[in-house]
């Protein structure tokens, strides 16, 4: 009689059964990616949709991920299938839904090949019953009808050019016998293709894979696709999502670099090697008039996370024998990566500031006041009600205590352009900003100049408040009114045009159809001309995008619960009647994690069990401050009026006694990088362009980079240039003169863009940003007398409080101190990370450094 099974053994069994299953599900996340990528028409595979049972559209930053990846190991397939004209093989362990056979065969790609696919039984089992009920798929196997597999239960189709096989990798004794019953050759060339799929290994059995293959093959490559660099920002809440979906990645903690996968495969029998990361693949490959057709494929505006994703991602062959290189044509012509941890280099400390209501936001702007203590915030993307949308409010901080109040506008944001993202705010010295620039989606840009002027703002209200503000809002300066009705309606029209949305499926809604109230305009701007120029070179019409992009069928539906929240309405202000993060009253201490939602939701869940009780209640925390009015009005302005943008730079120079304001670059739906220049005139609303002629050294095109003011120059640092490569350039444009200036830097500055910059002193302040190293910046300072430059890392992270410092914004606070507001982004399919802020960054330690090491650069 057989032992009865142990209850620990059970156990064991039950979980290795569930991470088995988890595992599983993401061969069927990926693949339904996978085919809405190619259905939107970035890869050419029409097999892949016959694995799934309807095409859902992903978002666009899923398409490019999974692009990347279809585009990376095409390539190999096909170099490999070019360089070996002999009979060969390819073993794809983990195969999964993988159509890459059906495609090959098809192109007739696949003579004297043999294809081997491996993968769990089950999902082997599910993938024959496909390609039995599809002719179109059977077809493409001859032999298919013939063949006679009932003999092992492990083979479900067994042809001379295709076999399917159901084998755990982890059994490795069973998948040699199984393959060499099936014909498999191990001294014939041989591809083995492992994607994402020795990461849900443990590192015994992983490397044993790679240890059996180098050891059985004589003439092979291992291409290896997975994760790497786990222990920056994006890396943790990426293994926090693969975690918490019951398929962590087990291996990326033991081979977390290019570096040290290399040195395993090495140690593990494989003669030499090559590694490279997504963006250099992407940057290699994708060029010219290929570039072009993604960029217009699909409305697109999170390059920061989409190279961050990139960046997490590598491609791996391990060589043995007489195969050659395959990713060497990429390898020469791509850039290396800069190593820029120095450990003699103190680091960034980064503190979360305990506040009641922290702001969670990316893509808004901020600004210091004038003649006092406070800051304002104006709009982004980020968490209100619970959930992620695009933000009209207002918030006034204190400098010296971090409360808050917000105020929410009760415009019609189709009227006066509140709501943005990726625009600028310039604070004036009558304690008014204006709001240039930015965008509600990536095809629906903001024409107006909008005026907040703040009255009644003292420094003695320092406490957070959220109250029922007033707001006086005549638009004198349009003749805009904002009358009783829309008061009345506010919500309905917010609701509508802020509908509930993620910033990746928010780039795919509305026309620019909306009316925009008329603007004198005696100037033209050559932006449409450009983008018109550029696609002739490619042979393209930008203007037209790809026709099988469709509307989401959510696009402008209000839900229910938010059409039915209460709110407060007094004058021309809608205050929520709670708090808008759905915390607790009061203050408590803030972890600095935005991802744990726990606190929130049950906030949440216990504000609707007592709906009715108190809805009518203004909120107010901390007691103080007092009703804050904000006049809102849009400037009339003439001249020579730049074309709509985003992710420009913008700030506020005098210029002949004159308050003006200096815009510079930036990008459009159909350009990605601008260089030019503008003045605008805050007194008589003129805009006029700065001459090419007065400016000879004009920088080259780019957006999402960063300016600040020196006495009478404007110093302009990094950014996206056309091609969208991050810069690492630093200018001056002299406002007097309209002369530019390259600063030629003696030290290290890293490429980045999506960062924020200050001068102090004689000292140029970059704060975070993102670039396509595997070390993402920290700060960089520059002494601007000797240009002398340094970059100083950010602390190491921490997984219960994830700091990305790109799309935030920053003020300064003195004594070497800033506070950041703001900052993250979608991170691929793993979810939306929020910086908790306010943050506080002391340099301190780094501005030390800096003196000693210019002291030391003089003595040399």
């Amino acid at each position: 009689m057989a032992e009865e099974p142990k209850k620990d053994d059970k156990k064991h069994k039950t979980c290795k059964s569930r991470r088995e299953t988890a595992v599983q599900g993401t061969n069927d996340n990926s693949i339904v990616s996978k085919c809405s990528m190619a259905a939107i028409g970035y890869f050419d595979d029409v097999y892949l949709q016959e694995f799934v049972s309807k095409v859902t559209r992903r978002a666009p930053l899923i398409h490019r991920g999974y692009f990347v990846r279809a585009l990376t190991i095409d390539h190999i397939l096909q170099k490999f299938l070019t360089l070996h004209q002999g009979p060969k093989q390819i073993i794809s362990l983990g195969a999964g839904f993988d159509s890459a056979y059906f495609r090959l065969k098809a192109a007739d790609k696949l003579r004297n090949v043999s294809f081997y696919e491996v993968d769990f039984p089950e999902v082997v089992k599910r993938k024959c019953a496909i390609i039995k009920a599809k002719d179109i798929l059977s077809d493409l196997i001859p032999g298919f009808h013939q063949q006679h597999t009932d003999q092992n239960p492990l083979i479900e189709i067994h042809t001379p050019g295709y076999t399917l096989v159901g084998v755990d990798l982890t059994q490795l004794n069973t998948l040699e016998a199984v393959l060499t019953h099936c014909g498999v050759d191990t001294d014939r060339p041989t591809l083995l293709l492992s994607e994402c799929v020795l990461t849900y290994m443990t590192r015994r059995c992983s490397s044993a894979v790679l240890k059996w293959a180098s050891e059985t093959f004589i003439n092979a490559v291992f291409v290896l696709y997975e994760q790497i660099n786990p222990y920056d920002a994006f890396g943790l809440f990426m293994q926090r999502h693969f975690q918490v979906v019951g398929s962590p990645l087990r291996c990326i903690t033991a081979f977390p670099t290019l570096q040290s996968q290399q040195e395993r495969f090495l140690k593990l029998g494989w003669e030499w090697t090559e590694a490279l990361d997504m963006n250099q693949i992407y940057t290699t490959l994708v060029t010219g008039q290929q570039h072009h057709l993604v960029e217009m494929m699909e409305p697109f505006d999170e390059y920061e996370e989409w190279h961050l994703m990139s960046s997490h991602y590598m491609v791996m062959c391990g060589y043995i024998g007489d195969c050659n290189k395959l990713l060497q044509d990429i390898s020469q012509k791509t850039y290396k990566h800069l190593d820029s941890t120095d450990p003699d280099l103190p680091s960034v400390c980064v503190e979360h500031v305990p506040v009641s209501y922290p702001m969670l936001r990316f893509g808004h702007s901020s600004t210091h006041l004038h003649g006092n203590n406070f800051f304002v915030t104006v709009g982004g993307f980020g968490e209100q009600y619970g959930k992620h949308r695009r933000l009209i409010d207002v918030v006034v901080t204190d400098l010296t205590t971090y409360g808050s109040r917000f105020h929410y506008p009760s415009v019609d944001p189709k009227t006066i352009e509140v709501n943005r993202m990726h625009h600028v705010i310039c604070a004036m010295k009558d304690n008014s900003v204006l709001l240039i620039g930015g965008r509600t989606s990536p095809i629906r840009l903001c024409h107006q100049v909008v005026r907040l002027s703040f009255i009644g703002l003292d420094n003695n209200q320092s406490e957070t408040t959220i109250s029922k503000e007033i707001s006086t809002s005549d638009h004198s300066e349009q003749l805009l009114k904002t009358n009783d009705s829309i008061v009345n309606n506010s919500r309905t029209q917010e609701e509508t045009n802020n509908t509930v949305e993620t910033e990746s499926t928010a780039t795919n809604i509305r026309n620019v159809q909306d009316s925009v109230p008329n603007i004198e305009n005696s100037g033209e701007c050559s932006c449409d001309s450009l983008a018109e120029s550029v696609s002739r070179q490619c042979g393209l019409n930008s203007k037209v995008r790809n026709p099988q992009v469709s509307k989401p069928a959510n696009v402008n539906k209000t839900s229910k619960s938010d059409a039915e929240r209460p709110e407060c309405v007094l004058g021309n202000s809608v205050i929520e009647p709670r708090n808008p993060c759905h915390r607790e009253t009061g203050k408590s201490k803030n972890n600095g994690n935005s991802n744990h939602r726990g606190a929130r939701n049950a906030a949440r869940n216990s504000s609707r069990k007592n709906k009715g009780k108190d809805e009518n209640k203004e909120f107010v925390t901390d007691g103080k401050g007092g009703p804050l009015n904000v006049d809102i009005s849009v400037m009339s302005v003439s001249g020579d009026i730049p074309c709509p943008r985003w992710r420009h730079s913008a700030l506020v120079v005098n210029r002949g006694g004159v308050e003006c304001v200096f815009l510079f670059g930036g990008r459009t739906e159909n350009v990605l990088a601008l260089n030019d220049g503008y003045f605008l005139d805050t007194v008589s609303g003129r805009w006029s362009k700065v001459s090419s002629a007065e400016s000879a050294f004009v920088p080259v095109p780019r957006q999402a980079h960063s300016i600040t003011i020196w006495g009478q120059k404007v110093i302009l640092s990094g950014g996206l240039d056309s091609h969208l490569h991050p810069l690492n350039s630093v200018h001056t444009f002299d406002v007097t003169t309209c002369e530019w200036e390259t600063f030629a830097l003696k030290g290290l500055m890293l490429s980045r863009y999506s960062h924020s910059s200050h001068v102090i002193g004689e000292y140029l302040v970059l704060i975070g940003g993102v670039n396509f190293n595997h070390t993402q910046p920290g700060v960089a300072l520059v002494h601007l007398p000797s240009l002398i430059s340094l970059e100083f890392p950010l602390q190491a992270q921490k997984k219960e409080s994830i700091v990305m410092l790109h799309r935030h914004t920053s003020v300064y606070l003195g004594d070497y101190s800033f506070v950041v507001i703001g900052g993250g982004g979608n991170c691929f399919s793993f979810g939306t990370h929020l910086n908790t802020t306010p943050l506080k960054l002391d340099l301190t330690d780094c501005f030390s450094k800096m003196e000693d090491h210019i002291k030391n650069q003089s003595t040399d």
